[in-house]
């Protein structure tokens, strides 16, 4: 875990809200000046705290109205059978998000897909095929009430 400062905190709470200002915005934003700010920034971005920048896309503006969750059992945990049921996922577009977890399930993905019958062909031919799956359980998002934002620093 890195240390962090109130400066550093506010840095990451900008670039958070807008990874797309440029440095002077940002040292105004946070009250630094210029170069104190980006070198804390280089430095963020060398510890790994800051891992790159990505724009925010609508899900529905491209044409995606399904988000699923997925629960995944695998029949055997042993880790030739994780490691390849991990690639296998990780090859499909569709996943957008693979956890693994502890419960009843061993896998928890999140899945977007055009409609349904994209999402019953997605799950028949793409994802059931995948060796050692034993038990695969969907639940569609029926209302975003809070979407993915940025994490709570």
């Amino acid at each position: 875990m890195i240390d962090l400062d109130a400066e550093d905190i506010r840095i990451l709470r900008a670039l958070q809200d807008n990874g797309r200002m440029t440095n002077a915005e940002l040292a105004e934003t946070v009250g630094m000046s210029a170069s104190p700010c980006w070198r804390r920034v280089r430095r963020l971005e060398a510890d790994g705290v800051i891992r790159g920048y990505a724009a925010r896309l609508s899900r529905r503006a491209l044409g995606l109205g399904v988000l699923a969750y997925v629960s995944v059992e695998i029949a055997d945990h042993g880790e030739a059978v994780t490691r390849d049921f991990e690639a296998a996922v990780a090859d499909l577009d569709e996943v957008i998000a693979c956890h693994q977890v502890t419960g009843g399930a061993d896998y928890i993905l999140t899945v977007v897909s055009r409609d349904l019958d994209s999402y019953a062909d997605f799950a028949n031919t793409k994802l059931r095929p995948i060796a050692g799956i034993k038990a695969i359980s969907t639940s569609f998002v029926l209302k975003e009430a809070k979407a993915q934002g940025g994490l709570p620093v």
